[in-house]
């Protein structure tokens, strides 16, 4: 009876520590809730190990802390968690397979990444299109990381960074001497305030940096970028929505910032940074004024002779998108553009990125790798004269807390081999197979070897993800409507080399099934020298909403009867919807902003209408094509001048309304 006794209280002992366990743990993890819903993640993930410690096995703690995680400074902790909780219960919450999906997103493994964005997609229809951006994150992050850029990044220093926020770090030409913005100070409220910091280097060693007093105000300030010489500065005061202001360096102090004019400031929406050209001609600005492509968008402005900045101009959409433009900044060489973008295909939540002003246009912005771009925030670069060092903003885990400063060093070759542990792509083929349906004129061929021609080469990439594409690419000459090349590009890499000879206007027309068809134009002088001429050229998914720009599509000035070397061109337009017989198309008319407004958009419409006007005369239906003026409404770049803006304004564009079966 004793001993049963005994047993009886030890049974009982057991079962009040196992309550009291159970309930510490249910305390833990409604602490934990509260810190995660006041996005104290740190604090939240304390009280969640707490409650892990209680019962390892617990899949709803572990989906927990690993979402905490997910938002905390050690991102990468998130995966293992995460993918424990899936294991004991793929069903404990709703979101699992999208946030097991970032886990592994930010940890690199594109692959189980995908399989749970598309798990979720199928789960979720309402939130099917966040699933879908993070595949289209993840393909080409996955393109980038097996082009691993050679570089060695390196956080600059506890002295500069701080646990708190610090970027937009402007070098001076030198590169001893740094400005960078903070909010490392808290104010008598309580609240961090942004402040401008200067510092140097001595004996190679940067040195504690200090306010630059007679910059900063009580508001938020903050950098924004140097004059190539170092003598001026454009910082962002918190006046109105956001203001760009101007202070200089006499040697010894910086002026009193003063505000830029309206040209580049308006009172209702925000300007938060700006760069000027190296011969402070140009000031490139973010503003979040109406009639841009969406967001902040990067303006271009030219000192007038009196000194003042004129007009500002959009760019346009090789740069702008609907997304965010925003930090730009112009190299040494003027016309390399660097910006930070999450409107563009990026890798994680926004990325750097550059165009180059070639051919007096803008080109399609390209992604400028990892790992630079990261899956965090990217943005504030600004780059050396010989583009071999360069310094950036982004938090990473090894970093001092929030934001820190990184320099960049670029290193040769540009890119690093190939990593053996990317997700598999096709083999490389052993020999030139791919070419076996090439063909090429022999005359070229004999122009080549005696070097009157121009050498395109290049990658075809895909818009959406900058992959490699397997194209096929057309020269044909304008002038006679014959087919000169015909060659594809290598199925991996997506190069190609096109020989493009001398005295005559020709088409470049590169096509892939599935892709709306590039357009280039090239006119060449007979006596010109040999070149080489690199370039990327983008394709563009068939889908409703597709444009491009039809570059082989002429008129006269200021008629709209189409030019006869035309023809070839239109014969592909005509192959598109011959070959897709459920595609609708629209052509836009495009014009300068020469003449009246009202003229200008008949003569884009007339312009427009004969090209559909061509279409049905070959058979296509009425119904499937439809032609609209927009006359100087929607230029890509300003009209300022006509080589650098008026010709490019003046263009015709083919727009996909109704996709129908891919092309």
């Amino acid at each position: 009876m004793k001993l049963k006794k005994i047993l009886s209280a030890g049974i009982l002992g057991i079962l009040l520590v196992g309550s009291s366990y159970a309930q510490n743990a249910k305390a833990l993890i409604a602490e934990g809730d509260r810190h995660y819903s006041k996005k104290k993640y740190k604090e939240a993930i304390q009280s969640f190990q707490q409650a892990l410690d209680i019962n390892p096995d617990d899949a709803e703690v572990n989906f927990k802390i690993g979402s905490a995680y997910l938002y905390s400074d050690t991102k990468s902790k998130a995966a293992f968690f995460i993918d424990k909780a899936y294991k004991l219960n793929p069903y404990i919450d709703d979101k699992i397979d999208y946030n097991l999906g970032l886990a592994f997103q930010n940890t690199n493994n594109f692959r189980q990444a995908i399989k749970h964005f598309e798990a979720f997609r199928k789960k979720n229809k309402t939130l099917a299109g966040l699933a879908t951006i993070r595949i289209k994150q993840c393909i080409l992050a996955d393109s980038l990381v097996r082009n691993e850029l050679n570089v060695v990044i390196e956080n600059i220093g506890s002295t500069i960074n701080s646990p708190f926020e610090d970027y937009a770090p402007l070098i001076s030409p030198d590169g001893n001497s740094l400005i960078f913005t903070s909010n490392r100070e808290i104010n008598r409220n309580g609240t961090h305030k942004e402040d401008i910091y200067k510092t140097s280097k001595s004996d190679g060693k940067w040195n504690e940096p200090e306010k630059i007093t007679s910059i900063n105000t009580d508001q938020n300030d903050a950098a924004s970028s140097l004059s190539p010489d170092g003598k001026t500065m454009f910082l962002y005061y918190e006046v109105f929505a956001g203001d760009i202001y101007e202070s200089t360096f006499d040697g010894q102090k910086w002026s009193k910032p003063a505000a830029l004019n309206k040209n580049i400031n308006t009172k209702e929406y925000q300007e938060t940074s700006a760069s000027v050209s190296p011969d402070g001609k140009k000031l490139y600005f973010a503003s979040s004024r109406p009639g841009g492509y969406g967001g902040l968008d990067i303006y271009m402005s030219t000192r007038e002779a009196n000194g003042e900045w004129g007009k500002g101009f959009n760019v346009g959409g090789m740069i702008n998108t609907k997304g965010d433009e925003d930090s730009p900044y112009i190299h040494y060489d003027g016309t390399t553009l660097y910006f930070s973008s999450n409107g563009h295909p990026v890798i994680g939540n926004s990325d750097i990125f550059y165009s180059e002003f070639k051919n007096r246009k803008w080109s399609k912005a390209i992604n400028l790798g990892y790992p630079i771009n990261s899956w965090e925030y990217d943005g504030f670069f600004s780059i050396s004269p010989d583009k071999k060092t360069a310094y950036f903003a982004t938090v990473k885990e090894a970093g001092t807390g929030g934001s820190d400063i990184y320099q960049v060093k670029f290193l040769e070759p540009r890119y690093k081999s190939q990593q053996k542990n990317a997700l598999p792509i096709a083999e490389k083929p052993k020999n030139d197979d791919y070419k076996k349906n090439d063909f090429t004129d022999p005359l070229i061929k004999k122009l080549k070897e005696q070097k009157v021609v121009t050498l395109l080469r290049g990658k075809v990439i895909d818009e959406a993800n900058a992959g490699a594409l397997n194209a096929t690419i057309s020269l044909l000459d304008n002038n006679t409507q014959k087919l000169l090349s015909k060659i594809s590009t290598d199925p991996q890499t997506g190069e190609f080399e096109l020989v493009i000879p001398h005295d005559g206007n020709y088409a470049v027309i590169t096509e892939k099934f599935g892709y709306l068809f590039n357009s280039l134009n090239f006119t060449l002088p007979k006596f010109s020298e040999y070149q080489e001429v690199d370039t990327h050229i983008i394709l563009t998914a068939a889908q409703q909403g597709a444009k491009s720009i039809l570059k082989n599509i002429f008129f006269k000035s200021g008629e709209y009867e189409i030019n006869a070397q035309s023809t070839a061109e239109l014969n592909k337009i005509f192959d598109l919807l011959n070959s897709n017989p459920l595609l609708k198309i629209q052509i836009n008319g495009h014009t300068d902003n020469q003449g009246s407004a009202a003229a200008n958009k008949v003569l884009s419409s007339k312009r427009a209408t004969s090209v559909i006007n061509y279409l049905i005369s070959k058979g296509v239906s009425a119904a499937r094509v439809s032609a609209k003026g927009y006359g100087s409404d929607r230029p890509i770049v300003s009209n300022d001048d006509e080589k650098e803006g008026r010709e490019l304004n003046r263009r015709t564009e083919l727009e996909i309304t109704s996709a129908g079966r891919q092309q």
